[in-house]
């Protein structure tokens, strides 16, 4: 489990999406609100003036609990295992792929 941050910084950000053309990006993090550890996945925008990358209201934050993180990283492995071979996805998801292949 992460360390709870009261003030409200983000505890981790991974960038997953950059468009240089439209000056956007898509950000995933996760950071605390009164406690509670939430995951967002927000689009970000390029402020004209300070040209800092700024949270647009595009996106969605979910509470970090196990069966969130669990349905999350479910959806992911399915999404990977559709989009590559089934060989690639074993070598690094064996287990989980073999649960998802036997329901």
């Amino acid at each position: 489990m992460m360390d709870i941050d009261l003030d409200g910084n983000d505890l981790y950000e991974k960038l997953i999406h950059f468009d240089e053309v439209k000056q956007l990006q898509v950000k995933l993090t996760v950071n605390t609100f009164r406690g509670v550890e939430y995951l967002a996945l927000r689009k970000y925008y390029q402020d004209f003036y300070t040209e800092e990358w700024m949270p647009s209201k595009e996106g969605i934050t979910v509470a970090l609990g196990l069966e969130n993180s669990k349905n999350l990283f479910i959806a992911l492995a399915e999404i990977m295992s559709l989009a590559e071979s089934r060989e690639v996805i074993e070598s690094a998801f064996g287990d989980i792929i073999k649960d998802l292949y036997q329901k």
